[in-house]
């Protein structure tokens, strides 16, 4: 009887575990699904009718989104978005695309409006031309 009763318990243990694992193991598959499906919102933008210059669009929504907070200013260690060769810097090493585009944790204040970003994304596509 009581050899009965422990292979009932080892089965039983060995069920629970067997469940404890398969549900560990969907909530791990689910959660990275969710994570990793993020939605590609500039997919599709069409920028034929988005013509972003950077002296009247860009630089005017950079100044007042970046630089009035001090963070972006002149000489600023941050990086120096107060000049076409200072914003360009960021745009190269992919900070620009991944803080404002991207992750929109810049500005820190609030994410720019859509309409902003695509202007930003639209000229930067276009080689983020000093024009």
């Amino acid at each position: 009887m009581a050899k009965e009763w422990l292979n009932t318990c080892s089965l039983y243990n060995t069920s629970q575990h067997m469940k404890k694992i398969i549900i560990n193991s969907l909530l791990f598959l689910f959660i990275t699904g969710i994570i990793s499906c993020k939605r590609d919102e500039y997919k599709g933008l069409d920028c034929t009718s988005i013509n972003a210059k950077y002296t009247a669009d860009i630089k005017p929504l950079i100044s007042n989104n970046c630089n009035s907070s001090g963070c972006h200013g002149t000489g600023s260690d941050k990086g120096d978005f107060t000049t076409y060769n200072g914003l360009n810097a960021a745009v190269n090493n992919g900070t620009l695309n991944k803080e404002v585009l991207t992750k929109k944790s810049m500005p820190p204040s609030a994410a720019l409006s859509f309409d902003d970003r695509k202007k930003i994304k639209c000229w930067m596509d276009a080689g983020a031309p000093n024009n």
